[in-house]
């Protein structure tokens, strides 16, 4: 079989038009897990990660700085009291600092498990607090489309977890 014809095919299959606009990144198949205790500045780098925050006291997590490079960029931030699991039980503040101070014009609701009411991002507000009196298992998804950031969270108990506009 001669060579000449599967090099000119291989070069046709990497050369195809996919539609994804090159903004595709293969990692493998197995989710990139990021365990916290204490403040943390997430980075470039850290985009497509699950943060597990097990604090051994307040905590802030602090968001990239937003700008047309991290366009895309998203994690997910899950509380997790390493132990029981139990409702109200994480003991510290956790806050997640979605650019402090730049009133980036944020995006986002926070929606309880148990159905009552929850809360939206206002202007201004930028952070996500949550009480020592928040739950394992409470969840943020969030990405940025390079202006400002999105957060979609789903909590046991809304009045634990709120947007503000400054850390706990």
């Amino acid at each position: 079989m001669p060579i000449q014809p599967n090099i000119a095919r291989l070069k046709k299959l990497l050369n195809r038009d996919d539609g994804l606009g090159g903004e595709c990144t293969v990692h493998g198949h197995r989710i990139k897990i990021m365990d916290v205790t204490a403040n943390k500045t997430l980075v470039a780098k850290d985009s497509g990660k699950i943060i597990l925050v097990h604090p051994a006291a307040a905590t802030t997590i602090t968001l990239p700085t937003i700008s047309s490079s991290i366009k895309g960029w998203n994690c997910a931030i899950i509380l997790d009291d390493s132990a029981t699991g139990l409702d109200q039980n994480m003991d510290y503040t956790v806050d997640i600092d979605l650019g402090s101070g730049t009133n980036l014009a944020n995006v986002g609701l926070i929606l309880e498990v148990d159905g009552s009411t929850g809360d939206n991002c206002l202007a201004n507000d930028d952070f996500v607090t949550c009480s020592a009196n928040a739950s394992s298992g409470d969840r943020f998804d969030i990405f940025t489309d390079g202006n400002r950031w999105y957060v979609y969270g789903l909590v046991k108990d809304a009045t634990e977890c709120v947007f503000a506009t400054a850390g706990s």
